[in-house]
């Protein structure tokens, strides 16, 4: 490094942002930062450094060797100093000013996010929450660097050298049709009649479906997928004016019964329950906001 003295904290953080993001704008939004300022920055930052440090591409900007080499030694500063600096400072809910940011799948903010904007509003009010859908493949990353603060759902492969995890309860699968269904007209539904029955099914970044279909698949059985979709949204009024059956996690189903009139009916197939945990990474154990979030998410959801 040529010019060591020239550089600062902020220039560290631009440094990680920027190879995390690969884009100036979304590093400047990060950072809190306008947009000429963030490029005034990483100029200097190249200056000092001797390297261009990133190139631009039509797949966004691109980091060099060098970038790639003093990433790792500006993420262990950094760390260093953020839990120095946590360590010391209390956190206080009531009079804190923090974003927590967290991913989850749809279907879960349905779950999760009226409890928890509830619960800050109530005793953290100038705290805010913000929801990123973050592919499967990309959470251990996401959660290591700070992108993501807390993920919470049903993620049975993230699995990490530095990743905590919690389970907050037990969740099983159920099936859902409209109240007034011509041939399901019971709270069960035999498996002849299941197969024979239109399907709706919701391909969303969660894994409850994928469980669902694999145990499918491992039986041997089929049946018609006459609606494919990616989001959970449309379900209920879907299902309410057809003659579809849908397979859900037992809490939509009953929070989607009170929108609609529609009706659960246990599955033909024994679905064993699966673990809804939340995850974090070690990085972040002794933050104080981030503990409190933990322990306000445990609270509310964990089985008592």
């Amino acid at each position: 490094m040529r010019n060591a003295h020239s550089l600062d904290l902020n220039l560290m953080r631009l440094l990680i942002a920027l190879h995390r993001l690969r884009s100036v704008s979304r590093a400047a939004e990060e950072l809190d930062l306008s947009q000429p300022a963030t490029s005034l920055a990483l100029a200097r930052l190249r200056k000092a450094i001797g390297d261009e440090l990133f190139i631009r591409t039509s797949h966004g900007m691109l980091p060099t060797s060098r970038c790639e080499e003093l990433v790792g030694v500006a993420e262990q500063a950094i760390k260093a100093i953020d839990v120095a600096v946590t360590k010391q400072a209390a956190f206080d809910p009531g009079t804190a000013r923090r974003e927590f940011v967290l991913t989850m799948p749809d279907v879960g903010e349905i779950h999760f996010l009226p409890k928890l904007a509830a619960h800050l509003a109530k005793h953290a009010p100038s705290c805010n929450l913000r929801c990123e859908q973050i592919a499967n493949d990309q959470m251990e990353a996401a959660l290591s660097s700070g992108q993501v603060h807390l993920a919470l759902g049903y993620f049975p492969n993230l699995e990490g050298p530095g990743l905590l995890r919690r389970r907050l309860f037990m969740h099983s699968l159920v099936c859902l049709v409209r109240a007034d269904h011509p041939i399901v007209k019971s709270s069960s539904v035999s498996l002849p009649t299941f197969l024979q029955l239109s399907h709706a099914v919701v391909h969303s970044v969660g894994r409850s479906n994928e469980l669902f279909e694999t145990l499918l698949k491992k039986q041997g059985l089929r049946r018609r997928i006459q609606l494919l979709s990616s989001h959970f949204l449309s379900v209920p009024a879907i299902i309410a004016a057809t003659d579809l059956i849908v397979t859900v996690p037992r809490s939509i189903a009953e929070y989607y019964a009170r929108l609609e009139k529609l009706r659960m009916v246990e599955p033909p197939i024994n679905i064993r329950p699966y673990p809804i945990q939340q995850f974090w990474h070690t990085r972040f154990a002794d933050d104080p906001a981030l503990k409190w979030l933990r322990e306000s998410t445990t609270s509310l959801f964990v089985e008592k």
